[in-house]
């Protein structure tokens, strides 16, 4: 790979290659030479625009979703925002991210619930409740996924 500058377009594409199995991988993805890919992550010299061109890039990111994620990632960044990636209602989640879901989801309906006295939404403090309440269901619905396991039964501390 060429030495690009951190946090240029090139560096970004540079970075989608590697999430595709690299640069031969996306240039096989692509049905393009590696030279070609390569000259693409060179910064634009004159009046030539150099990149790799929007209809390729939406090609590799169809073809490899860590490439996606860090072209999203890059252009989240470029509009104050970030990227994070939602998963299909239908696959069973982690534990963990279970949690972290209805963690979330509980601050954010405290939060509305408590702003309700000083002139907060009504419907904003329904919807988060709502949140919770969708939050809680996907929980239930994974662990019922769940395969029985041999259960431990926790004594307390020794």
């Amino acid at each position: 790979m060429r030495n690009t500058p951190k946090e240029t377009i090139q560096s970004v594409v540079e970075r989608a290659y590697e999430a595709a199995g690299g640069i031969q991988s996306a240039a096989a993805d692509l049905g393009l030479a590696q030279s070609t890919l390569s000259e693409h992550t060179e910064i634009p010299k004159g009046k030539r625009a150099g990149g790799l061109g929007i209809n390729y890039v939406d090609t590799l990111a169809r073809i490899n979703s860590g490439s996606a994620a860090v072209l999203a990632e890059h252009f989240a960044a470029l509009a104050g925002g970030t990227f994070h990636a939602i998963r299909s209602d239908d696959e069973p989640r982690e534990t963990w991210e279970h949690v972290a879901a209805l963690v979330k989801e509980a601050a954010e309906g405290v939060s509305a619930l408590n702003l309700l006295p000083h002139g907060g939404s009504r419907q904003n403090a329904r919807q988060e409740l709502v949140d919770i309440v969708r939050a809680a269901e996907a929980a239930i619905r994974d662990i019922d996924l769940l395969p029985d396991a041999t259960v431990i039964p926790h004594r307390g501390c020794i």
